[in-house]
């Protein structure tokens, strides 16, 4: 699978635009189902999770608690990507 694929699989882009706005708990992006940057299920989410890791766009980090959480963030260069694509739907909603 090519980078772009793996950029283009379902959710990965709205993943990404998600965490430029700020780090999400895997369970947060799971439960925003109705949500635009919700997923459907475990599954579609940790693919996309592998996807981008495997990219350098985003990493996992744990939250050091009594009750350690797995959240997301976005890389450098990740921030990097995301702003081209938000470039890129401005251009194509231009009249």
């Amino acid at each position: 699978m090519t980078a772009l694929e793996k950029l283009e699989y379902p959710g990965a882009m709205q993943l990404l635009l998600a965490l430029v706005e700020r780090q999400r708990y895997v369970t947060e992006v799971l439960r925003k189902r109705s949500n635009p940057n919700g997923f459907i299920s475990q599954t579609s989410l940790d693919k996309c999770r592998v996807h981008l890791e495997e990219l350098g766009l985003i990493k996992e980090e744990m939250e050091e608690s009594a009750r350690p959480r797995t959240y997301l963030v976005i890389t450098d260069k990740g921030r990097r990507v995301a702003q081209k694509i938000r470039e890129i739907q401005e251009i194509l909603e231009e009249n």
